[in-house]
């Protein structure tokens, strides 16, 4: 799997690693979670040792798609469904937002959405496009993390680019009060 790329999509240009959708014009939030291949749930099942011994506390992350295992996690792990961050997304910047990248990565325990903004800025001659990028964990690892970044993510790479160099970064842990959290975001 290049670049820990499992599925996207891809506006006007096909990206280094060659994988994923390509299209023309940016898609909103409906159009944009099938182009990615993100269209998928995540079910939280028990999980129970070889001799059928349940381990209190712990439960499997499963996608829908697959019934792969995500990633083991505590009891007080909520889920953020991909159509959730989407929806973050629109109700945080607004009617008409687009999306110029989103995907899969790590076979679907990481995901990214990259909207782009309208405004654009002019930095000793080059041209930079401002985007709004959040990545969200189904393994349990990682919280919910959104920051503007000048960086295209197309890969794992790209990802780790625009959120180690963002000036400011919005996390939020997996917890119970995790879509409290993202309401607050919203506010902000």
């Amino acid at each position: 799997m290049a670049a820990n790329v499992e599925t996207m999509f891809s506006v006007r240009e096909k990206p280094w690693n060659g994988i994923g959708t390509i299209v023309q014009d940016a898609p909103s939030s409906k159009e944009a979670i099938q182009l990615a291949g993100l269209d998928w749930l995540i079910s939280q099942k028990d999980v129970y040792t070889d001799s059928g011994v349940q381990i209190p506390g712990y439960k499997a992350n499963i996608r829908s798609t697959d019934q792969s295992v995500l990633g083991v996690v505590s009891d007080r792990y909520q889920i953020v469904q991909n159509e959730d961050a989407f929806a973050f997304t629109d109700g945080l910047l607004g009617e008409g937002v687009t999306y110029e990248t989103a995907g899969s990565l790590q076979g679907g325990r990481c995901t990214f959405i990259l909207a782009r903004l309208p405004e654009r800025f002019i930095i000793v001659g080059d041209e930079i496009m401002p985007y709004f990028v959040i990545m969200n964990s189904h393994d349990g690892r990682c919280s919910i993390k959104a920051a503007m970044t000048p960086v295209r993510e197309v890969c794992q790479n790209t990802l780790n680019l625009a959120l180690k160099t963002a000036k400011r970064t919005w996390t939020a842990r997996h917890t119970s009060n995790i879509m409290d959290r993202i309401d607050d975001a919203r506010t902000t």
